[in-house]
């Protein structure tokens, strides 16, 4: 597959999600693995989606987040089975396995912290100001709303 046929199959996509689909249904073609695929192609799949993911698109159109964090979401969004929850600026995560190394690895790394009490990881470029004051999750959810991910899905919440 030529670049312009593939930015083509992006063309219509205008938020993460929709290009996490179009990656995935194209990476399956065009993998070096299968029969239909080979590196070049793949390469070429890979840097179009890196530029959409960085410069070109936004999380939602329902909602405005800032770029910085749209990039720290959207390299946690493939992993199965966990939630993501946007609350006010921090990013929150759970249903993670605490047995799945690669999970817990990669959102330590980005700079995830873990809330022991709230039982999920937490990230924000603030710093918090709750002055030892321990808030429930519901408790912040309401005062801020939130917007959640769950797997392929997403859902507006408050």
């Amino acid at each position: 597959m030529t670049k312009e046929q593939i930015l083509a199959e992006f063309e219509i996509v205008s938020e993460l999600t929709e290009a996490k689909k179009v990656y995935r249904r194209l990476a399956k073609i065009l993998h070096p693995d299968m029969d239909s695929g080979d590196t070049e192609s793949f390469k070429i799949l890979n840097n179009v989606y890196t530029d959409l993911i960085e410069h070109k698109i936004y999380f939602s159109n329902d909602i405005k987040i800032d770029i910085e964090l749209e990039k720290i979401i959207s390299l946690i969004l493939h992993f199965e089975n966990i939630t993501i929850e946007l609350i006010g600026s921090w990013c929150w995560v759970s249903n993670v396995d605490y047995t799945d190394k690669v999970v817990i690895s990669k959102l330590k790394e980005l700079g995830f912290k873990w809330a022991s009490k709230k039982k999920m990881w937490h990230f924000s470029f603030e710093k918090s100001k709750n002055c030892g004051k321990t808030k429930s999750i519901e408790d912040i959810k309401n005062k801020y709303g939130s917007y959640a991910m769950k797997s392929k899905s997403q859902v507006r919440l408050n």
